[in-house]
């Protein structure tokens, strides 16, 4: 029985030392569907075929990766069971009588990235007097690598990302000294000019003196959302009451809100007392907040909500701004990324970096000219550890 199991076959089954696999092969010669009971618990897919292509063996595995159970395909086309078109094309392609080995998108029966080898197999020995047309010809060995790739895309990912906020912080560090001495120049500029005789000259460098000192705040600002983007972030956490902290964060915008036409609707439940870090997550109110100014140059109604869940605190902004678009709508959260002119693309970067730090989750719903809801699912929790507390009984709506 050695001779007939191709090695190739015993390569591919993990879990088992292959010598060990192949002398029990031998002693189990007497039972014909141990190497079939043997291919179904492996998770990559095997076909075999003959020489005129005919499938004469599948195991369990092909029913996941290509939609067709081995019943359905023994005894047919190789063709005629690959269904995906891409597949189809690939394998029609391939010379089966030469090793090959290369990858494949497929869609059906769902999306996934196959990596296919086709292993060649000797003919059958002349002298045992066996039909050729019923001995294997060749291998189709079919495996899903969807998550492979996925995981050396996000690590591809991090990397660059990593480099990137490496750099962008040491050049912030190194912008921010010059730029102190900047602000604190236009100020002193500021007071000499203020004491100067009105003259038209004088209102001419006060305006262009303001504008130096506004942009040099506005960079100031930028430099500060890029630092605190790659500083590594340590909570202090206190227990406390969530809602206070965000009617604290609204009295802190009122000036602002007002000067923009902007009125906020509230529907604040009393939330049970949790563990958070007071600055952080003001931090991200105020970040949510001004996203949603910006959606609403014209004025508009920021709805704003906080509701107890099972064992979760569910914070909610909703404008009534532009929206954001569908192409746009999955780039929110990626560094850099922006569609003010003037923005920095950090802001919700830092927004889910302090949720996560809390163990939380932010998420954005949005549809463009329709305004944009952002959710902060902040969880319940009395202690430091990752073990979350449920939450009391509701109290009354405020």
């Amino acid at each position: 029985m050695s001779r007939t199991v191709p090695r190739r076959i015993l390569e591919h089954v993990s879990r088992l030392d292959r010598e060990q696999l192949e002398r029990f092969l031998v002693r189990a010669a007497g039972e014909g569907d141990l190497l079939r009971k043997l291919l179904d618990t492996m998770v990559e897919g095997v076909i075999a075929g003959s020489g005129d292509k005919t499938v004469l063996f599948a195991n369990a595995s092909i029913h996941d990766l290509i939609g067709v159970t081995p019943d359905e395909a023994a005894g047919r086309l190789l063709a005629d069971c690959l269904r995906d078109p891409a597949l189809h094309d690939a394998v029609a392609q391939a010379d089966l009588a030469t090793y090959l080995s290369f990858e494949v998108a497929v869609h059906y029966p769902r999306p996934l990235q196959l990596k296919a080898q086709v292993v060649p197999l000797p003919p059958a020995n002349a002298d045992a007097g066996a039909d050729a047309e019923a001995q294997p010809a060749f291998l189709l060995l079919l495996r899903d690598i969807s998550e492979d790739l996925l995981l050396s895309s996000i690590k591809e990912r991090e990397a660059q990302l990593e480099t990137t906020l490496l750099l962008t912080a040491g050049v912030a560090h190194e912008i921010g000294n010059p730029l102190s001495a900047i602000i604190l120049h236009t100020q002193l500029m500021e007071r000499t000019l203020g004491r100067m005789r009105p003259t038209r000259h004088t209102k001419e460098l006060i305006r262009t003196n303001l504008i130096v000192q506004e942009e040099s705040q506005r960079l100031k600002r930028i430099i500060e959302d890029f630092l605190n983007a790659v500083r590594p972030l340590s909570l202090k956490l206190v227990r406390g009451d969530v809602a206070t902290l965000l009617e604290e964060t609204f009295e802190l915008l009122h000036a602002e809100l007002s000067s923009r036409r902007i009125s906020v609707v509230r529907k604040i439940e009393q939330p049970p007392d949790t563990l958070f870090d007071a600055d952080q997550l003001r931090g991200a109110f105020i970040n949510i907040v001004r996203n949603a100014m910006d959606a609403m140059p014209k004025g508009g109604t920021l709805f704003v909500s906080l509701a107890c869940r099972a064992d979760s605190i569910e914070i909610s902004f909703k404008d009534t701004g532009c929206g954001i678009g569908k192409d746009q709508l999955a780039k929110v959260f990626a560094p850099f990324f922006t569609t003010k002119q003037n923005g920095s693309g950090l802001g919700l970067v830092i927004v889910q970096r302090t949720l996560n730090a809390h163990a939380g989750s932010v998420r954005i719903k949005s549809n463009e000219g329709s305004g944009a809801e952002v959710i902060l699912e902040l969880p319940v929790r009395l202690t430091t550890g990752r073990k979350f507390l449920p939450s009391p009984p509701r109290r009354p709506t405020r």
